[in-house]
C-alpha cells in the first residue's frame, strides 16, 4: 500500500500544478491534456504488459523495488523541465516505472489470499490511490504556491529510494500455486483473455469508466480553480481532501461489499457495480452543473466514492479466472485498457474539446467538455451488467468451492 501511495502522489502531482506549469512552460490545454493523458497513461499501459510478463517469471519484489527507483528519479527530474518536450519525457519516465507496480502487486496478493478475500486484499492495497491523491493535491498545492511547482516535484521525487530499500528488506516473494485455476484459462494471450466474456466485458467496462472518471480526475483541480476562482492551495485542500478520503472509502467499501457478495456468487458483486455506476453518472453530471463550490463538492464527493468501488471487484474477478502464472499479465492487459485506452483518451479529449470550444463557450469550454465525457460512465455500467451475466453462464458448479468456504 505504501508503494501505491508513492505512485499515486507522483502520478497526480501534475494535476494540482497545471496552471503553474502551463504558465511557466507556455503550454495550451491540448498540450497539458496530452502530457497528463496519453503521454502518461498510454505509456504506463504499454509498458505494463511486457514488464508483467517479466513479473510472472521472475522475483516480483525485485521488479517492484527497481520500479520505485525509476519513477522517483523521473519525478525529481521534472524540476529541470524547460518546455513541452522535456516535461513530457519526465512524465513518460514516471509512467514506465509505475507500470511495473500494480500487475506485480496484484499477483503477489492473489498468491497470498483465496478467491473470496481477494477483493478485500486488492482494495486494501488500492487504498494507496486515495491516500496518494490526498497528499498530491493538498501537499502539492501547498508546496507549489509557496516554493513553486519545480520544488514540489523535487521534494516528492526524493522519497523513493528509502521506500525501495524498505520493500526489498521487508517483503517476501510468495510461492506461486502449482494447481491450475478454475476454467476458463486465458493461456496467457490477449486473444484468449478477450475470448472470455467475463474478462471482455470487465475490461471494456473498466476502460469506459476510466475514460469518464479519468477526465474528471485529471481536469477537476483545474476546473474548480477556473470556475470558482481558487488558488492551488485552496483547491488542493478541499478538493484534494475529498478526492483522497472519499476514494479511500469507496475502494475499501467496494472491496468489503464485493467480498461479502462474492461469497454467495461472483455475479452479485458485478451487478452491484453496474447499479453504482448508473448513479455515479448522474452525480458527476450534476456536480459539473452546480453553480456554487459547496454544491459541486457534495456531488463530486458522491461521484468519487461510487466510482472507486470498481477497483477491488474488477481486478479480483480478473485474477480469479486466469491461471496463477498469468495473473500479472491479465492485470497488465486490464490496466492497459483502463489506463492506456480509457484514462489517457478521456483526459486528452477533454483538453482538445476545451480548446475547440473556447471561441464559442469562452471560460465555460472546460465545463462542457467534462460534461460531454461524463455520460460515458453509464455505458460502462452496461458492460459490468453483461459481465455479471457471463459469470452466471459459467455455471454455479464451478463456484461451489467458494460458497463452501463462505459457509
Amino acid at each position: 500500500m505504501l508503494c501505491q501511495v508513492l505512485a499515486s502522489i507522483d502520478a497526480r502531482l501534475a494535476f494540482i500544478l497545471v496552471e503553474s506549469i502551463k504558465q511557466d512552460l507556455d503550454l495550451s490545454d491540448t498540450q497539458i491534456g496530452l502530457i497528463t493523458g496519453p503521454a502518461f497513461s498510454l505509456t504506463y499501459a504499454l509498458f505494463a504488459i511486457p514488464i508483467a510478463k517479466l513479473s510472472d517469471r521472475r522475483n516480483r519484489i525485485v521488479v517492484v523495488s527497481c520500479a520505485i527507483v525509476v519513477w522517483s528519479a523521473f519525478t525529481a527530474a521534472a524540476a529541470l523541465a524547460r518546455g513541452f518536450a522535456s516535461f513530457g519525457l519526465t512524465r513518460i519516465g514516471v509512467a514506465i516505472g509505475e507500470s511495473a507496480l500494480t500487475p506485480a502487486a496484484h499477483s503477489v496478493i492473489a498468491s497470498c489470499l483465496p478467491d473470496r478475500f481477494r477483493p478485500k486484499g486488492i482494495a486494501l492495497y488500492s487504498l494507496g490511490i486515495g491516500i496518494g491523491a490526498l497528499f498530491a493535491f493538498a501537499g502539492g498545492g501547498y508546496i507549489g504556491d509557496r516554493y513553486g511547482w519545480r520544488a514540489a516535484f523535487l521534494a516528492i521525487g526524493g522519497g523513493g529510494l528509502l521506500l525501495a530499500v524498505l520493500v526489498m528488506a521487508t517483503v517476501r516473494e510468495p510461492l506461486r500455486e502449482a494447481l491450475p485455476r478454475r476454467p476458463p484459462n486465458t493461456q496467457g494471450s490477449v486473444r484468449s483473455l478477450f475470448g472470455n466474456p467475463v474478462a471482455r466485458h470487465l475490461i471494456m467496462g473498466g476502460a469506459l469508466l476510466g475514460f469518464s472518471s479519468g477526465a474528471l480526475n485529471g481536469w477537476g483541480p483545474t476546473y474548480v480553480m477556473r470556475n470558482f476562482d481558487l488558488s492551488a492551495t485552496q483547491a488542493g485542500t478541499a478538493y484534494g481532501a475529498l478526492a483522497g478520503l472519499l476514494a479511500m472509502a469507496g475502494i475499501l467499501s467496494g472491496g468489503v461489499i464485493s467480498s461479502w457478495l462474492s461469497a454467495r456468487h461472483p455475479r452479485y458483486a458485478l451487478q452491484m457495480l453496474a447499479g453504482v455506476f448508473f448513479l455515479a453518472t448522474a452525480t458527476q453530471v450534476g456536480s459539473l452543473l452546480a453553480d456554487d463550490y459547496p454544491a459541486f463538492l457534495a456531488l463530486f464527493a458522491v461521484t468519487v466514492l461510487l466510482s472507486a468501488f470498481y477497483i477491488g471487484p474488477t481486478y479480483a474477478a480478473i485474477q480469479s479466472i486466469v491461471a496463477s502464472n498469468e495473473r500479472s499479465f491479465a492485470s497488465a492487459v486490464t490496466l492497459f485498457c483502463i489506463n492506456g485506452v480509457g484514462i489517457a483518451s478521456g483526459t486528452f479529449i477533454v483538453g482538445l474539446l476545451s480548446d475547440a470550444l473556447e471561441e464559442r463557450a469562452g471560460t465555460d469550454s472546460l465545463q462542457w467538455s467534462l460534461i460531454a465525457v461524463s455520460v460515458v460512465k453509464a455505458w460502462s455500467a452496461l458492460h459490468y451488467w453483461l459481465a455479471s451475466r457471463g459469470f452466471g453462464r459459467i455455471g454455479d458448479a464451478a463456484y461451489a468451492p467458494v460458497r463452501r468456504l463462505a459457509g
